[in-house]
């Protein structure tokens, strides 16, 4: 199927839904052709509750075979009900998936999946739950189709010219795959809610600790990207030990929004103290060596955010200190993170000690003659540390007495240094800058 005629066709499915979905008949036979190939009813009603759920389909094979199935049974209904709507499935399918598929039936009946039930639930407010479940419960409520991407409660949904989809971040989902497949992800919290629309049935049974789902449609208030890359891991690692703490609301569309709107307006992180405290970076990892260092002379001058430089408490930030180790040194699995850490911390010290008032005892008197503690400054300090031999510290001492760092020193305007945030082109000049060539 082409995505041009996917897009085409979920698009007239959603305008045929929203004219007729108050027609129980057409709804009912629908179901009845679901059911006379085996096939379980869920999706197709979730469709016809909620039309929009057909932006949420892949181009896999599965969800191509259910658009299929489901706008041939919509076609069948209308027809035999006598509505005046065109669905032609022939002209949005390829010949080979519509014969391939129009006598398609499941060899068995699937199975019932409801109720579905929660175990070790805590009531923690009116109409929400707190509990646990294992990677595997989660992947198997994805699997079933049980957990429904509502659009309207999503904080970011893609529109485009095609229609809505999900601004799903495939990177994302890759870092959150990782990071469990290594063990390094922390439980948190994922967000499940029951739609809230009086058809649903539920029940509590605070006894046993129990909350019991007997219809409903349970939408993924918070947690999409954490509920696609749990379902990866499954297929790599199927018996992995992981849990994921769950809350459970059953919520009204516009309550949901405002408890997403809610948990939105806590303070977020800083760009630049997320980046520091990436540890899947291994440039972070190489500047937590120095700044465990406490007698580092490096670490005593580097901060966490660009304000401790403007309140004279930092020359430099560790993001910047980072960034510079990771375009001047090769990292991978086999770098000695710890042995790069040391020789770094070696390097800045005797750097420092060539120049101890502008590094150590009064760094911020010369910042009006001198950028020599400047902060885009560390960039060429870092690539200088790449260019050693045996005879280090010389080279190091004859490189810095043969830059001119005065602040009206034409060079530093061309190369960009006063920049509040370098691009690649002025930390390339200014890597260049400490090459091993004099410069004047």
């Amino acid at each position: 199927m082409l995505k041009e005629q996917k897009n085409k066709l979920t698009e007239k499915l959603t305008k045929i839904i929203k004219e007729i979905g108050h027609m129980s008949d057409i709804k009912k036979e629908v179901g009845q052709e679901f059911k006379s190939r085996n096939l379980s009813t869920f999706r197709a009603m979730t469709v016809w509750m909620s039309p929009d759920y057909l932006f949420t389909l892949t181009d896999s094979n599965e969800d191509i075979q259910f658009l299929f199935l489901f706008s041939l049974a919509l076609s069948k209904a209308m027809k035999n009900n006598k509505i005046d709507i065109e669905l032609d499935v022939q002209d949005y399918f390829t010949f080979l998936e519509y014969n391939n598929w129009k006598e398609y039936r499941e060899e068995y009946q699937e199975k019932n999946d409801y109720p579905i039930i929660f175990e070790n639930v805590q009531q923690i407010g009116e109409g929400m739950w707190q509990t646990i479940i294992t990677a595997q419960q989660f992947a198997q409520l994805h699997r079933d189709n049980k957990l429904i991407y509502n659009f309207r409660n999503q904080r970011n949904p893609k529109v485009t010219v095609s229609g809505i989809s999900i601004d799903l971040d495939k990177r994302k989902v890759n870092e959150i795959k990782n990071r469990i497949l290594n063990r390094k992800q922390f439980p948190d919290h994922v967000k499940f809610n029951i739609l809230k629309n009086f058809e649903e049935k539920l029940y509590y049974d605070e006894k046993n600790a129990k909350l019991i789902i007997y219809k409903g449609i349970i939408n993924i208030s918070d947690g999409q990207h954490r509920n696609v890359a749990n379902a990866f891991v499954i297929q790599e690692e199927p018996d992995i030990k992981f849990n994921w703490p769950l809350v459970i609301t059953n919520y009204t569309e516009n309550d949901t929004k405002e408890y997403i709107w809610q948990i939105n307006e806590q303070k977020p992180f800083k760009k630049e103290q997320k980046q520091e405290w990436n540890q899947n970076k291994k440039e972070n990892l190489v500047v937590s060596v120095i700044a465990d260092d406490r007698i580092s002379k490096l670490n005593k001058v580097m901060g966490s955010q660009e304000a401790e430089i403007r309140n004279k408490k930092s020359l430099v930030t560790k993001n910047i200190i980072a960034e510079a180790i990771s375009e001047n040194y090769k990292l991978d699995d086999t770098t000695d993170i710890r042995g790069l850490g040391k020789w770094i911390i070696e390097f800045t010290d005797y750097l420092f000690s060539l120049y101890p008032k502008e590094f150590i005892t009064d760094p911020y008197s010369i910042k009006d003659t001198s950028v020599i503690n400047n902060k885009n400054m560390f960039y060429g300090f870092i690539a200088l540390s790449t260019y050693q031999e045996s005879d280090w510290k010389q080279k190091t001492k004859n490189k810095m007495e043969s830059i001119n760092f005065e602040i009206n020193n034409p060079i530093w305007k061309e190369i960009g240094l006063f920049a509040n945030k370098p691009n690649k082109s002025v930390r390339n000049k200014i890597y260049k800058l400490f090459e091993e060539e004099e410069v004047k």
